[in-house]
């Protein structure tokens, strides 16, 4: 895998600038067909995790799927990330009609993301701009005789100058991962990859909203231990007073570092954690939203909703209802 053109944190020198602008969060997936769009759809998971996690858009996406789409003019912008995504069977040869506005669309791009089959597209429209790519091996023989100077790499993912590669649909989660940190940094592509079940969680996992008070936490250790014991404590919940107690700190000093690094107050920042518990719990289990709102620290099942409300927009009987139930439609 090839990250050095990827760390968009390194000394901008002329060379890497136009690497640092190809990090782009606006993707536009191109399938080959309905066969493979299922793996768009994996790939925009990622994404929406990754905003999930961050809590905030920083990715956005469209997806469409079939060269047809391109009747109606183009689809990719100069500060979008265009995935092409083909399955590992047949190659995708782009048809003669739609070559022309292939080629547009890839050398309009910011980044370019091939996954699987797609690697024939760039390749018959002659702009592809690398010679390091991951080639499925079912597909490595024909990508040799097309381009002879091409060094296929043997890792299942390859980012080498404005251009990404998967091997296959599978891969091109990890392939995602990779680009989300290294826009976002390396806690955040171990956090996703851990949050979407790519490695072997810790067993303080946690939810997404600690994982996002701890990335913003950026490694103070008082910060991070204080909401390792919240995330140990939702049930139970602590002061600030016997937080700091814990820390061996005054609970100023732990106020001012909330603040300062989390801008808000330990109070917020706990109640956020024990909210995040009680979605989670509202969504995956039967549990009465009484004993919801004791498992994650509130004193009554009023208050867990005022403030549910406050954060989600919406009552903690409708997240239940949408688990169960779907989303309703009129």
């Amino acid at each position: 895998m090839y990250l050095e053109t990827l760390e968009p944190t390194r000394s901008p020198v002329p060379s890497m600038m136009h690497c640092r602008r190809s990090l782009s969060g606006d993707f536009v997936f191109l399938s080959q067909n309905e066969t493979v769009s299922f793996a768009a759809e994996a790939c925009i998971d990622v994404l929406r995790s990754a905003n999930r996690l961050t809590g905030q858009d920083g990715y956005s996406w469209t997806h469409h799927t079939g060269e047809e789409c391109l009747e109606d003019g183009p689809i990719c912008g100069p500060d979008q990330t265009l995935v092409l995504v083909g399955g590992v069977e047949n190659p995708w040869q782009p048809s003669p009609e739609y070559l022309h506005d292939l080629r547009a669309c890839i050398r309009n791009a910011a980044r370019i993301c091939v996954v699987g089959a797609a690697i024939f597209v760039p390749l018959a429209a002659g702009v592809l701009g690398t010679k390091q790519l991951s080639v499925h091996p079912n597909f490595r023989p024909g990508v040799r005789e097309t381009g002879r100077m091409l060094e296929l790499t043997e890792g299942a993912t390859c980012h080498h100058k404005a251009l990404s590669s998967a091997v296959s649909p599978t891969a091109a989660i990890r392939m995602m991962v990779e680009l989300v940190g290294a826009r976002d940094g390396e806690f955040t592509r171990a956090t996703l990859a851990k949050y979407l079940g790519l490695s072997d969680p810790d067993e303080d996992a946690g939810m997404a909203e600690h994982w996002r008070y701890k990335r913003m936490a950026q490694g103070n250790l008082v910060i991070s231990e204080a909401l390792k014991i919240m995330q140990d404590h939702l049930e139970d919940t602590l002061n600030v007073g016997q937080i700091a107690d814990i820390l061996d700190v005054s609970p100023r000093k732990l106020e001012r570092g909330f603040r300062d690094l989390l801008h808000q107050t330990p109070l917020k920042v706990y109640r956020d954690l024990r909210l995040d518990r009680a979605r989670s719990l509202l969504a995956q289990t039967s549990l009465p939203l009484n004993e919801v709102s004791v498992a994650c620290g509130f004193s009554n099942v009023t208050l867990m909703k005022k403030w549910f409300i406050e954060k989600y927009g919406e009552l903690p009987g409708q997240v239940r209802q949408h688990a169960f139930g779907g989303v309703l439609r009129t």
